[in-house]
């Protein structure tokens, strides 16, 4: 008998087909970052995504670890939803803490592609359901709305 994890990932590959490049006009290529997404619209899974910062906090720094994970799946070749949340952990020396980050839904539609001029721009909503995360790590905002418009151009 096959372990339940390994059927559990066969059953995942099945449903993967051939990767290909995403955020291409003309001959560039708009590679997505840590710290800002790229304006292309894809089917991705980030899975998972460690991040650790260090900030200031009522008078002394705190540390923050984060494992981040999101799933965005097309809709249309130009449309996409996607979802996303985390887990953090929060050290304020003496108390740490630990819980889910907010949740967020999100779509992002390709608005405008020029190959000739290597330009592309999206434009997206992000909804963070509001008391989604943890109180403990200060995730448990109310709703937040986000619109964001992406934008890439080469100069090649």
């Amino acid at each position: 008998m096959l372990p339940r994890g390994l059927i559990v990932a066969l059953a995942l590959l099945a449903g993967v087909h051939s990767a290909l490049a995403h955020g291409i006009a003309g001959n560039r290529f708009f590679p997505g970052t840590l710290t800002f997404d790229d304006p292309a619209v894809a089917d991705e899974a980030i899975v998972p995504n460690f991040s650790s910062s260090k900030h200031p906090d009522g008078g002394g720094n705190v540390v923050d670890n984060r494992f981040h994970w999101a799933f965005i799946r097309l809709l249309t070749p130009t449309l996409e939803v996607g979802i996303d949340s985390g887990w953090i952990r929060r050290n304020w020396g003496a108390s740490p803490r630990s819980g889910f980050d907010v949740t967020n839904l999100a779509v992002k539609g390709l608005a405008y592609r020029n190959d000739l001029h290597e330009i592309l721009v999206s434009a997206g909503l992000s909804w963070g359901i509001g008391h989604s995360g943890a109180q403990g790590v200060g995730a448990n905002a109310s709703d937040l709305l986000q619109p964001g418009i992406f934008f890439g151009k080469g100069f090649g």
